[in-house]
């Protein structure tokens, strides 16, 4: 299925306009109904890949005991979750927006069919209780993923975002079996759109959203970080879906600060206008650590993200586990950007510069166009306008391009 909407081009437009429709990207627009039903439709899209991707974690896992604790395990990060929707004094807005993930969770794993997931090593009860949905639901969210980010600050104050999203599949067709663009209802009635893994809920790749309050967009990088077993935290992968969900209400540090602990880590860079103006945010967090750098005023402004804590001197740079190797091999892809950027610098015109970065194969497996990419994004924000490419990755062999504005 490919489909989209059609609205007017004024600012306000909640729809997004089809400009051009190529390659192997698929648009499912459940605009069309709540948040909540939009989901269950998504789970409904991806069942068959998902009963596929769980059947090889709990292969991975390796028996009932294991299986068992991982189930434990989720029922306690689901009972974190009801927990933040009663803090005292917390901002009504993020509570609601908590509810109405776990209500998301359960109509995915509805839509998925989960219930009905069968596994040699999945018990049916576990502690006296059915294992249910929303526990396999769970399992699967606890997965980290994102790749390479960065955000340039064009002359006029626009600001260009680049992601590019990347998956090493030991077999085609292990974890994607297509490429998917989810666009739902997000809070207010605002039009979100994400890339989908299909064994994950939207927000942990990139994502962008367009509102009567402005536009928002955001990208999503995998930190290795130590394993801390806290009794309220959440994952990731949430605070990513939240962020998507609100958008522009919400800022992305006062979001990630409210919400924590986590089991985990990201860097979630985040491009919002408001006001008439661009801003960036890029949020590191990290089991109970959150760091918040902001994108410089200055034309030519930058910042970019790979798999590492970006400064070793920082508190959350404690919280990271990253190999030798790893932090090298991530530090010479953050040097090879930055000397791309230095003659982007020397441009009247950035934007084609950025293209020809990400859709670079320069570097082999560290290049922003690697075999593993599947897909990439770029993203133009002014502070009247908003324009997206959305791309097939090298992995797809496609040069294929799709282009989106409101």
């Amino acid at each position: 299925m490919l489909n989209a909407s059609t609205g007017s081009p004024e600012k306000q437009t909640l729809s997004w306009q089809f400009k051009q429709r190529i390659g192997p990207l698929v648009l499912l627009d459940h605009t069309d109904v709540d948040c909540t039903n939009a989901h269950r439709l998504l789970g409904q899209d991806v069942r068959a890949q998902i009963h596929k991707f769980l059947s090889k974690r709990l292969d991975e896992l390796g028996g009932i005991e294991p299986t068992e604790q991982q189930i434990r395990r989720a029922r306690k990060i689901h009972a974190a979750l009801f927990s933040k929707t009663q803090i005292p004094g917390l901002d009504e807005i993020i509570k609601n927006a908590v509810s109405e993930y776990i209500a998301c969770l359960s109509a995915w794993a509805l839509g998925a069919e989960l219930a009905d997931f069968r596994h040699t090593s999945l018990p049916e009860n576990v502690d006296g209780l059915p294992v249910t949905s929303e526990d396999l639901a769970i399992i699967l969210q606890e997965d980290e993923v994102g790749c390479q980010t960065g955000v340039y600050r064009e002359a006029g104050g626009s600001v260009i975002l680049w992601h590019a999203e990347e998956d090493v599949e030991t077999a085609p067709g292990q974890r994607f079996d297509r490429l998917r663009l989810f666009t739902f209802r997000a809070a207010d009635n605002s039009i979100a759109t994400g890339f989908i893994y299909p064994d994950l809920l939207p927000g942990p790749t990139y994502a962008w959203q367009s509102s009567e309050s402005g536009y928002f967009a955001q990208a999503v990088d995998t930190l290795h970080i130590k394993m801390v077993d806290f009794e309220d935290g959440i994952l990731p992968n949430t605070l990513a879906w939240l962020s998507l969900y609100l958008g522009t209400r919400v800022p992305l540090v006062k979001l990630a600060k409210a919400l924590g602990p986590f089991l985990g880590g990201y860097s979630l860079t985040g491009v919002y206008e408001k006001n008439n103006r661009v801003g960036v945010e890029k949020v590191e967090f990290a089991n109970n650590q959150v760091h918040c750098t902001s994108l410089g005023e200055a034309s030519g402004s930058t910042l970019f993200q790979t798999n590492i804590i970006s400064d070793l001197s920082l508190p959350i740079s404690a919280e990271e586990q990253a190999s030798p190797e790893s932090r090298a091999w991530n530090k010479k892809r953050l040097a090879r950007t930055a000397r791309f950027i230095r003659v982007v610098q020397k441009c009247p015109d950035a934007l084609p510069q950025i293209f020809r970065m990400i859709r670079s194969r320069l570097g082999k497996d560290s290049a922003y166009a690697n075999y593993d990419v599947k897909t990439y994004l770029v993203c133009q924000m002014k502070p009247d306008k908003i324009s997206i490419w959305a791309g097939a990755g090298a992995a797809m062999k496609s040069d294929a391009l799709y282009f989106f504005t409101p």
